[in-house]
């Protein structure tokens, strides 16, 4: 019922996040960042035909173009007292929720009262629950800012991703996920901008993981990599996937499909890559984590959501992105192909670049 109300009268008058908050600080100021011109062949950003939600023809030129990009800031809210419940986050007359496509019954914690904390870190984001990009990039980065407060990180109700365990064994960084809970102090982070702050704990995450890998036993794939999204991707898939497959298998590529493998042995097939060809998709995170510097990443976009997000993340540690857009395919416009003499030419330009 408390958490019924105070929905209702947030509604009825709204009340901010920050000026709910006991104490905001800003850690980390917005920055602009230019990183290195993409490879592509004349004429490829001009087939797209469309972009993601959060997209737009201006931002994907400037990231693909080498132009300047601002970065937002990183900023630290306090709220004291804090209530947690299911999703639900509480703190004076503020309610926020934070959904999931992995949600949790009470039952699944096992906890029959509220936890009391005196301090701790909130993990989730506002997206960390819907896609497994946006966890380990959003809360596993921001839980290094919790972990130098010596705060015990904490989050909301839902069930894990299945590569998380894995990544939070080899990361060292753990957090408590809960149905309900009360807290003294809540700390959080706005930290969705990739300034330096944000760079320093992502590269020091990806450090942390490589080294890892490094040790592991097992093969790795070799240099040259075709990463597949799986099975289940086939609509984001080129609709001519068989013949591109074959064609890299041709050109000394290995096929690596992370949805089948656990996290320790995508860490191993990816750790001696210095070529990788995929389309675009949150399964190129585990690149970020697992891949050596100077890595180069040809991606293959569908023309309908062009989406160029991790050249950015590929600029932090000294790689080249590379891109080709799929055409319509004439039978199914909503499916693409991808025309292959066009990606071996690609190829060999991205393989040149330094």
């Amino acid at each position: 019922m408390e958490f019924f109300l105070s929905r209702l009268m947030n509604r009825i008058r709204p009340v901010s996040f920050a000026s709910a908050a006991t104490s905001v600080r800003e850690i980390a100021p917005e920055v602009p960042s230019v990183g290195k011109r993409a490879i592509f062949l004349p004429g490829e950003f001009e087939a797209v035909l469309g972009y993601p939600e959060d997209g737009d023809a201006q931002l994907e030129w400037t990231r693909i173009s080498g132009g300047s990009h601002l970065h937002r800031a990183t900023v630290e809210y306090m709220f004291e007292p804090a209530h947690i419940k299911n999703i639900t986050l509480k703190a004076g007359r503020y309610v926020g929720r934070f959904p999931s496509v992995l949600p949790a019954a009470r039952s699944h914690f096992g906890e029959a009262d509220p936890i009391h904390f005196r301090d701790a870190f909130l993990s989730t984001s506002g997206l960390s629950g819907q896609q497994f990009g946006h966890w380990v990039r959003d809360s596993l980065v921001s839980e290094l800012h919790g972990r130098s407060l010596g705060l015990p990180s904490v989050g909301v109700a839902r069930k894990l991703w299945p590569h998380e365990p894995a990544f939070r064994e080899m990361s060292g960084l753990a957090c408590r996920y809960l149905w309900e809970a009360r807290f003294d102090r809540l700390i959080l982070l706005h930290d969705m901008g990739h300034n330096h702050y944000w760079e320093r704990r992502f590269m020091e995450l990806r450090q942390t993981l490589r080294d890892r890998a490094a040790f592991m036993p097992g093969q790795s794939a070799g240099s040259h990599i075709y990463l597949s999204r799986g099975a289940g991707a086939r609509p984001r898939d080129p609709a001519n996937l068989a013949l591109i497959q074959a064609m890299l298998e041709d050109l000394g590529f290995r096929t690596v499909v992370p949805s089948s493998l656990s996290a320790q042995e995508i860490a191993v097939a990816v750790r001696d890559a210095e070529m990788v060809v995929s389309a675009e998709g949150s399964h190129l995170n585990h690149l970020h984590f697992f891949a050596p510097d100077a890595l180069k990443l040809l991606v293959l976009q569908d023309p309908h959501r062009f989406y160029a997000y991790h050249k950015g993340l590929v600029d932090f540690y000294d790689g080249t992105f590379g891109f080709i857009v799929g055409r319509p395919e004439p039978d199914t416009p909503d499916r693409f192909r991808i025309d292959l003499e066009n990606l071996k030419r690609t190829i060999h330009l991205l393989d040149g670049a330094s």
